[in-house]
């Protein structure tokens, strides 16, 4: 049960404990009538506590065993004849002190964590630390990916891609619009898209910016969908949306823990944003990257592999060629975007010069192709023949 609803809970049934030891007095002042329907309206709260209970336990039946008891008692107080009442508020009083009990002692507070994904490629930045929630008995967990429209020369065109019909299966999904942030207010919320308006590929609705979403929860936390090489990432995803309205930001640590901290702090301090903003210290964690836990969690077998992957792996005797991965960046195309494809050509015809001993995987950043079509369009055509 939420801390929230724990806390409503427990006060209703202490309001209920109260009246249930008041009763005694009561019944020597009020009226027959007035006694009645205080009867009636104790049932009505021991009922509707009952009914707060089981919409968030599992198992409720031991919280509400005693609630079901008080029911009970309080009708028989107001069927009792005068002589067997005394009996009967003692009991109503005593069970009303242990259904207060079992509900303020017994039933665990639970924290309600947030995944707010969108892009199902980029899943394995945040899956590892989904996999850990989800095992922690104290919290519920939600993964509610989140739509995204294409961007084309600074605007939204398209329709709204929905990917949560793509993730494993043993991820529960949750449609986004069953999910109401605002209403919920979950205690953690993890995003891994940085980018709000600023994104110039694909952009998530509105709503689901991370400058709007931090109002509706205790910490807001943001995870790096994407990998750096020591010395860091580029300036600009250090200081984003994501990194400046996060509560806290998970980063891989050493180089490029310490970039992180010195732009953001730069730029914290050049914008005069010194009260609106946490220092570094306060914000980035160097934790690592869940990307890497997913990398490691793999154990793939070479007979569980697709058999056009296996021809190309295994030698006809049998042996393994050497798997070489190549990643083309967003960053590396944009910056390099006269050259970039002369280099893949390069790489291209030294893996087939050496097909013998390696094998490529080529693995292109997953909005690599909106990102040519969106500002590149020039490069399209060329691009899509090496594909």
């Amino acid at each position: 049960m939420r801390e929230a609803k724990k806390k409503l809970v427990t006060d209703s049934a202490h309001t209920l404990l109260r009246g249930a030891e008041s009763l005694h007095r009561i019944k020597k002042t009020a009226s027959d009538n007035e006694y009645q329907t205080l009867l009636a309206e104790m049932q009505q709260l021991a009922i509707c506590i009952g009914e707060a209970i089981e919409d968030s336990e599992k198992e409720p039946a031991q919280y509400i065993a005693e609630l079901e008891n008080l029911c009970e008692l309080l009708y028989q107080l107001g069927e009792a004849e005068p002589e067997h009442s005394k009996k009967l508020l003692e009991d109503t009083a005593e069970c009303a002190k242990r259904a207060c009990a079992v509900i303020a002692d017994q039933i665990p507070v639970k924290k309600e964590i947030l995944f707010l994904p969108y892009q199902v490629s980029m899943w394995d930045s945040l899956e590892s630390v989904w996999r850990a929630a989800a095992e922690d008995e104290s919290a519920d967990c939600y993964v509610v990916p989140i739509p995204y429209y294409d961007v084309v020369n600074g605007e939204i065109t398209g329709d709204l891609h929905y990917e949560g019909d793509r993730y494993p299966e043993d991820v529960p999904v949750t449609y986004y619009e069953d999910y109401d942030i605002e209403e919920r207010r979950p205690d953690m919320i993890f995003i891994h898209n940085p980018y709000d308006n600023f994104n110039t590929v694909t952009r998530i609705p509105e709503r689901y910016y991370a400058k709007h979403i931090k109002d509706y929860t205790k910490q807001l936390v943001y995870i790096p969908y994407l990998v750096s090489e020591p010395e860091g990432p580029s300036e600009g995803m250090c200081f984003l949306p994501g990194t400046i309205y996060a509560d806290k930001v998970i980063v891989q640590p050493d180089g490029v823990y310490e970039k992180y901290c010195r732009v953001y702090d730069a730029e914290r301090e050049r914008l005069g944003w010194t009260k609106r903003c946490a220092p570094a210290k306060d914000k980035f964690l160097p934790l690592g990257s869940p990307k890497f836990d997913k990398v490691l969690s793999l154990h793939p077998k070479i007979e569980e592999l697709p058999e056009e992957w296996q021809r190309v792996i295994l030698r006809p005797d049998g042996t393994r060629r050497k798997i070489i991965l190549y990643n083309l960046t967003i960053g590396e195309l944009l910056q390099n975007s006269s050259t970039i494809l002369d280099k893949v050509d390069s790489v291209f015809r030294f893996f087939k010069e050496r097909q013998d001993e390696l094998v490529l995987l080529w693995r292109p950043h997953p909005l690599l192709m909106k990102t040519i079509h969106s500002m590149r369009p020039s490069m399209q055509e060329a691009y899509t023949e090496r594909v």
